[in-house]
């Protein structure tokens, strides 16, 4: 008997031995499921939806940790909570794990209504075992996002935030948090894109004490880049004062590097594809009793962003300037160039979008002199983003207060 009991033991020995090995090296296999730590798609709750702020049925395991709750869609379900149609707008869930059941978040509200957002809190898990991540190893983190219709506003700063404990208890306000247990995209792009789900995602590296993961933007309003956005013309849900994202498919994978996380190989976007494509436009009012000064100081023009070129507007300004300076040879005229923003920075990566300030200078100048004006009449002045318009009301959104700040103002110059 005992020539039979040592080698059994020293095959359950060698097998022991074997697994801990296998667990240990787990980041140096290959691609398996128990590389998963979670891959939520919130079909559990299909079953148990019945109004807004319904993140509670989607099981003990997700939660929304603020005051305003997470929602949940179905396609079970009709009215506010429906697939796809529903109080927010119409999404179809996404083609890459199908499902019927996607959650929605509150991701941006501007001025006094910063502290309304919502968030999604998911407690790591793999099984029915909590898990924590383990220190210095390799985690691939993504989710999918759509904007809601019903947003007047896009952001970034859409956000994955690991904690050892549950953000925040029900208590009222926003979240805000910073430092390297945030996992922002790789791009931190303005999500705009309605009907269309895009990924964030990232290489996170564990600190080792993470047992919770939550969805959201932990960043203050004035850290945040949001832009305002039209409702698609067939869009029934009403327009709301929000940033509004459908969210789905959060997966939080061990990987040996960043190459098997394919979304984070991912081209980045380039940031004129945000460009609004508004021009503001405005008919000088004048008068008789006006001065030279003010006539000339009415004729202020804008611009497309990105761009230099005159409208029909502009140049009916532009003959206007002509005439007077026709009439008055003593006329010399300032001109004073100004950019915004987004174009200083979309200058840093396309020298086509630098000094657009100069290069909006630089048409009018054109056009007064090949209509007769002599160079030397007139005076060329470069403000950058520096000085906003007079005309921007407070009640003005981002993108309209944007296109009255691209423009080329003109003053007498005695």
């Amino acid at each position: 008997m005992k020539l039979q009991t040592t080698p059994i033991r020293s095959l359950l020995l060698a097998c022991s031995v074997l697994l801990l090995t296998q667990s240990f090296f787990a980041q140096k296999g290959k691609k398996t499921n128990e590389k998963e730590i979670i891959n939520i798609t919130f079909e559990g709750a299909a079953d148990d939806l019945s109004e807004l702020n319904g993140i509670d049925a989607a099981g003990s395991a997700i939660s929304s940790p603020t005051e305003i709750k997470a929602d949940l869609f179905s396609k079970s379900v009709n009215g506010d909570i429906g697939i796809p149609a529903n109080i927010y707008g119409s999404e179809e869930p996404t083609t890459e794990n199908g499902g019927n059941v996607y959650a929605g978040i509150v991701a941006f509200k501007p001025g006094k209504l910063a502290g309304e957002r919502s968030y999604i809190t998911i407690q790591l898990m793999q099984g029915k075992e909590s898990v924590t991540l383990k220190k210095g190893l390799t985690y691939c983190v993504e989710y999918s996002l759509s904007l809601a219709e019903s947003s007047k506003f896009a952001c970034n700063n859409m956000a994955a935030y690991f904690s050892k404990d549950k953000p925040a208890n029900g208590e009222a306000g926003s979240i805000y948090m910073s430092g390297d247990h945030v996992m922002k995209s790789t791009v931190n792009k303005v999500y705009n894109g309605f009907f269309n789900w895009e990924k964030v995602c990232n290489i996170y590296t564990a600190k080792g004490d993470e047992k919770y993961l939550t969805i959201g933007n932990f960043d203050l309003n004035d850290k945040t880049t949001y832009q305002a956005v039209k409702k698609p013309k067939d869009a029934e849900a009403d327009p709301l004062t929000h940033a509004y994202y459908y969210i789905d498919n959060i997966i939080v994978r061990l990987v040996d590097n960043s190459t098997e996380c394919a979304c984070y190989n991912a081209k980045p976007p380039k940031i004129e594809d945000s460009f609004s494509e508004l021009v503001y436009e405005k008919t000088p009012q004048i008068d008789d009793k006006m001065s030279i000064d003010k006539k000339i100081a009415a004729q202020t023009i804008y611009f497309r962003q990105g761009k230099a070129s005159l409208t029909e507007n502009a140049r009916e300004n532009l003959d206007f300037i002509i005439a007077q300076m026709n009439a008055d040879q003593k006329l010399r005229v300032e001109i004073i160039g100004h950019n915004n923003a987004l174009e200083i920075k979309a200058g840093e990566e396309n020298e086509v979008y630098l000094d657009m300030d100069r290069k909006r200078v630089a048409i009018a100048v054109k056009y007064l002199t090949n209509n007769g004006i002599d160079e030397s009449r007139l005076i060329k002045t470069f403000k950058t983003d520096s000085t906003p318009s007079i005309e921007i009301d407070e009640d003005d959104d981002p993108e309209v207060k944007d296109a009255k700040n691209r423009r080329i103002e003109f003053k007498v110059s005695l």
